[in-house]
């Protein structure tokens, strides 16, 4: 296990269960699928720069839901 899998496994056991829960789905959910999904090399850059900004806004698994309910079926 790489360091920083290690680490991020460290911080959702802090979270409650029902985070956990949703941290689990979305691992899972990209390895099931993470062949299946292609950046482009601008993507890329943009996941790169937003990761990298520290007063990024970190939404709840709530809030996402809410989110993308609006954006419709």
């Amino acid at each position: 296990m790489t360091k920083l899998l290690e680490q991020a496994l460290q911080e959702v056991q802090r979270l409650s269960a029902d985070d956990q829960n949703a941290a689990a789905s979305a691992l899972l959910d990209y390895v099931r699928h993470m062949r299946d999904v292609r950046l482009t090399d601008a993507q890329l850059d943009e996941v790169r720069r937003r990761r990298a900004d520290p007063d990024r806004k970190i939404v709840s698994h709530a809030e996402a839901r809410e989110r993308i309910k609006r954006l419709g079926p």
